[in-house]
């Protein structure tokens, strides 16, 4: 009769990690920011949320990102300004820019490759949105 003994087997020890993906959300709006938080994080994603532009740039400089969505319409800078300054940084993070406004960004999005999404949301438009978002861009 043979005892197994698993002390004279062999391991190689090895820990894979994953981690989440991660979304930062600026938006001035506490209740819309609350909400996207919400879907984000019930979608997997490890979300920051911020209420303004400048606490949004502070937190993608010093976090890694996989994506960035953000509000176009925010006291002080606007959303394309945030946009810009990411892009300055980072031109392959996947950035989405909703609004209510209507209008023509249709310029602003070709030149720094946003996804733009008009106000109401969608969920599941906003959904998809963020699963393109995070396909590999070409820069």
């Amino acid at each position: 009769m043979n005892i197994y003994d698993p002390s004279t087997e062999r391991t190689t020890e090895r820990v894979l990690t994953t981690r989440s993906p991660r979304a930062l959300v600026i938006d001035d709006d506490r209740y819309v920011l609350s909400l996207l938080c919400d879907l984000l994080g019930s979608w997997g994603y490890e979300v920051d949320g911020v209420g303004g532009p400048a606490e949004g740039l502070r937190r993608f400089q010093t976090c890694a990102y996989d994506v960035v969505v953000t509000d176009l319409t925010m006291p002080g800078v606007s959303g394309i300004d945030v946009v810009t300054r990411i892009r300055d940084g980072n031109s392959a993070v996947g950035v989405i820019l909703f609004t209510a406004s209507t209008s023509d960004l249709d310029d602003a999005r070709e030149q720094l490759g946003f996804t733009l999404l008009r106000k109401p949301l969608e969920i599941e438009t906003l959904r998809r949105a963020v699963r393109e978002a995070m396909e590999p861009r070409a820069v």
